[in-house]
Formats: structure tokens, C-alpha cells, sequence
């Protein structure tokens, strides 16, 4: 049994060791499935594997044969949304992307303010925190809040004891004063990561899309991430509207507009045409419209290109082109946390688009179960590489982020077949307990840090004023 959480509030190198023992240790980066235990010292992973022994003052856990997995990673995710399930329909139905947009979430974000950013934070992280997902790569927007709002969702975060890689979606639609405060908000918060130097929270420069965004705020953008050695987290053909307003409103396609910009880096023969460029460690939402050809040279020379199934069918947006992509992680946009869902929707969408009924066009490669977990992998890595340390590995010296779960096989797990366990048997219902650098966050499916019961009763009322400010605002 797991003894009373002692370690709660000390330093990171007081802990007690803690030792998870009789454990199907499950590894995703690579995909892997060891018998035994996993040691965790302070913060990080110190041995893994069956001849691992618990020290005489260890903290330890039986595992009962059930298997144990590294935290997930939501590669996008909007936690403003938070607050959103019930909320008031718009007063008119939406007919397209760019109409939900306008009527829905550009209403939503605008009626945030300090306390529903905070409280979106809090009931955001716990809903992932419950799904074994323990790092969030967040794009926020509050448009009337903008000074100060990614500290207020890090509190909201930090209070349930997550990792998060936060922005701030600059955009123009709110005139030159709300792209420029946006701007600010993002360089403020770089800032405070810089001078912190720990690997809970960490920033990239955020970029609504480039139809909202003039050619100058995209340079900007661009440049206030070379200044930081940072990265931009963009939205990128979600929608045929991305390309169609940028050529109406701006004189240019999408994508040549993201190379004058000097977001794309490379050309198509691999060669690099500009120096100093921050693709490298930017992250693009969707890339839904890309066509092949561009799918495949974009998503080679960016960290990562997040592949939002579930909020993709539930926009009407259509299905991303992810058997011509390279570095693809799984995102949420904002449909929770629960990466174990969107991986198993992210495999359905596949087999789909791939039936002998599919229309899919060009060349391209099967995405077999493998795959999806990679895609999990990567966000790993990708999250791991913008906070400093290792994230979604068991390997000694990575971050002691530890999903423990109920799920005894019924079947043999190997690793040859772990990707079809991940995918049709385990399940968010599976998290039993959780760590982040080797502090327990979850214990039998409880948040240790918060009193979740309050929280959600003290949500209400901030939701309730979050919809009837938002009811206030005129649909665009």
C-alpha cells in the first residue's frame, strides 16, 4: 500500500526514494514492456528493470502486476475551454469554421478574465491529471485579459502539480493594441521562464493563425522568438479559410506567407535558406489543409505538427493528412485531456481514411498501431526538449513522471503487441495513481495537492459568470 504522502511539501532532494515494485513497465519512447520495478530518487528515474531492489527506507508500492507507464503529453491544447462543456449555444448556427470561430470561441475567450483563467487552469489540469496526463502544451487567448494571464493559468495548473508549456495567442483581430499586448504577455512570460530555470513551465511565442495576423505581427512573432532561442505555436490550415483569407485579405497564400515570414527555414531540396529561423522548435495546430507534398516538407523542418483528431471531426474540418507527415505528436485542442481517447481516435481515423472507400490522394505510407504511440512519443519529446529534462521514457536520469494504473493483462503485453494494449484495452478509467517528478499527484484516482470536491463546486459560479459575460458579447 502506498503510505501517507510524506514528501508532499519538501524539497526535492528530502524525498523519500520511492520504489514501484511487481509492475508490467510499459515504455513508450521505445516502445517497450519490462518486468519488475522502477526506483525514482528525488525528481528523476534511478533504475528500472527486474533486478531493481527497494532500499530498507524506501516508500514502495506493489503494483500487483499491473502495468505502469511514463505521464502523457497533450501536444495542443487550449485549457480556456475548461469551462466550457454546457455553455449557451450561439444565437445563430454556425455554417462553417471561420462562423464557429466568430460566434463561439472568439466570444468565449473575450468574456475570460483573471479568476475563469485561473479556475480553467485548475479544472483543466485536474481533468488531464485523472487521465494520466501530466504535461500540457497550452495556447491560451483572453483578449481582455491579456497582461498577466499565462502566470494566472500556470497557478491554476501548478496548484494541481502539472508541467506545462504555455504561450499567448497573438493575433491581429482585436486591432494593433491587442496584437501588440499580445506580444508583450509572451515576452513578459519568457522572461519570467528564463530567470526561473526549472523544468515545470517553460514558453513558446503564440500565434493564433496567419489570417488573423498581418505580415508585420508574423515577423514579429518570429522575431521575439530568435530573440529567445524559443519557438512559435501556431495554428496552420486548420480550415480552407487559412489559405483562402490569407490570399483575400494579405495578397499571398498560406504557406508563402509562413516562409516570407521566416517560419519555413529550409527548402524543398533539404537546403537551408535563412539563418536564425525558429521552425525548428515551433509547433503547428493541425495542418488539416495541407496538401501532401507541403505536409510532408513542413512537418520535416518544425519540432512537431499536433494532430487534433477528435476536435478536427467535431469542426467539420476534415482529416489531416498524417500518413504524408514527419514528427507528429497528438494534441486535444481543447477537448480535454485524455490522451488515451484521442490516441484510440487518432487510430479510427486512420483505419478510415484508409479503407478501400477512402478517397485519399498521393503517395503514402500506412500508419500501423505503432505509430499513434510514436505520435504520444513524440510529444513527449518535443514537451521534454522546451522544459530541460526527459519526459516519456523510463531510461535512468529521465523525469520521474509515473502513470500506475489497474490494468493487469489478460493477454500477453509485449512489446511487439504494446500498441494494441494502449489502444483497445487501456483506457483513462485505467490511472490509479500518478507522479511528477516523483511527487504523487493522484492517489487511487484522488489529486493529492487540491481538494478537488471544492474546486468544482467553487467553478460553478465562476463558470456561470464566464457564460453571461460571454452571452453580453455580440456574435461577429
Amino acid at each position: 500500500m502506498i503510505g501517507d504522502y510524506e514528501c508532499i511539501g519538501r524539497a526535492k532532494d528530502e524525498r523519500m526514494p520511492i520504489t514501484l515494485t511487481n509492475a508490467v513497465l510499459l515504455n513508450l519512447d521505445p516502445i517497450e514492456v519490462l518486468q519488475g520495478a522502477i526506483r525514482i530518487e528525488s525528481d528523476v528515474i534511478s533504475a528500472v528493470g527486474s533486478d531493481v531492489i527497494p532500499a530498507v527506507n524506501d516508500e514502495t508500492l506493489d503494483c500487483n502486476g499491473a502495468v505502469v507507464m511514463p505521464g502523457l503529453v497533450n501536444g495542443h491544447t487550449h485549457l480556456y475551454s475548461a469551462l466550457a462543456a454546457g455553455m449557451p449555444m450561439p444565437r445563430h448556427t454556425p455554417k462553417n469554421f471561420h462562423e464557429i470561430l466568430r460566434f463561439i470561441w472568439w466570444r468565449l475567450d473575450r468574456a475570460l478574465d483573471a479568476k475563469s483563467i485561473e479556475m480553467s487552469g485548475r479544472i483543466g489540469a485536474i481533468d488531464a491529471l485523472r487521465c494520466g496526463t501530466t504535461t500540457l502544451i497550452d495556447h491560451h487567448a483572453s483578449p481582455n485579459a491579456i497582461e498577466g494571464s499565462l502566470s494566472r493559468l500556470e497557478k491554476g495548473i501548478a496548484d494541481v502539480g502539472l508541467r506545462a508549456v504555455l504561450c499567448y495567442e497573438t493575433t491581429d483581430r482585436n486591432g494593433p493594441a491587442g496584437s501588440e499586448a499580445g506580444l508583450h504577455e509572451n515576452r513578459r512570460y519568457l522572461d519570467v521562464c528564463r530567470q526561473r530555470k526549472n523544468d515545470r513551465f517553460a514558453a513558446l511565442v503564440g500565434a493564433h493563425a496567419a489570417f488573423t495576423l498581418g505580415d508585420e505581427s508574423l515577423r514579429a512573432c518570429v522575431q521575439l522568438a530568435a530573440d529567445y532561442r524559443s519557438g512559435i505555436h501556431i495554428h496552420v490550415a486548420e480550415d480552407p479559410c487559412d489559405d483562402a483569407i490569407c490570399r483575400e485579405t494579405y495578397g499571398a497564400p498560406l504557406i508563402p506567407r509562413l516562409e516570407a515570414c521566416g517560419l519555413l527555414a529550409a527548402n524543398r531540396d533539404g537546403s537551408t535558406k535563412q539563418v536564425g529561423a525558429v521552425g525548428a522548435a515551433s509547433i503547428f495546430g493541425h495542418g488539416t489543409h495541407l496538401a501532401p507534398e507541403d505536409a510532408r516538407w513542413i512537418s520535416a523542418q518544425i519540432a512537431a505538427l499536433a494532430h487534433n483528431p477528435r476536435s478536427n471531426m467535431n469542426n467539420r474540418v476534415g482529416y489531416a493528412p498524417v500518413s504524408h507527415m514527419e514528427r507528429v505528436q497528438l494534441g486535444t485542442d481543447g477537448i480535454g485531456g485524455d490522451m488515451f481517447a484521442e490516441a484510440k481516435h487518432a487510430w479510427f481515423k486512420a483505419c478510415d481514411a484508409h479503407s478501400p472507400s477512402s478517397k485519399a490522394e498521393g503517395p503514402s505510407r500506412e500508419i500501423l498501431p505503432n505509430g499513434i504511440v510514436g505520435m504520444l512519443a513524440h510529444a513527449a519529446r518535443v514537451a521534454g526538449d522546451t522544459l530541460g529534462c526527459r519526459l516519456g521514457t523510463f531510461s535512468p536520469g529521465a523525469a520521474a513522471d509515473v502513470v500506475v494504473t489497474d490494468y493487469v493483462p489478460a493477454t500477453p503485453l509485449t512489446g511487439e503487441n504494446a500498441s494494441a494494449h494502449l489502444l483497445f484495452a487501456l483506457g483513462s478509467r485505467s490511472v490509479r495513481h500518478a507522479l511528477v517528478g516523483g511527487q504523487w499527484l493522484l492517489k487511487d484516482r484522488r489529486p493529492v495537492l487540491v481538494d478537488e470536491a471544492s474546486i468544482r463546486t467553487e467553478a460553478v459560479p465562476v463558470a456561470h459568470d464566464l457564460w453571461a459575460r460571454m452571452q453580453a458579447i455580440p456574435e461577429e
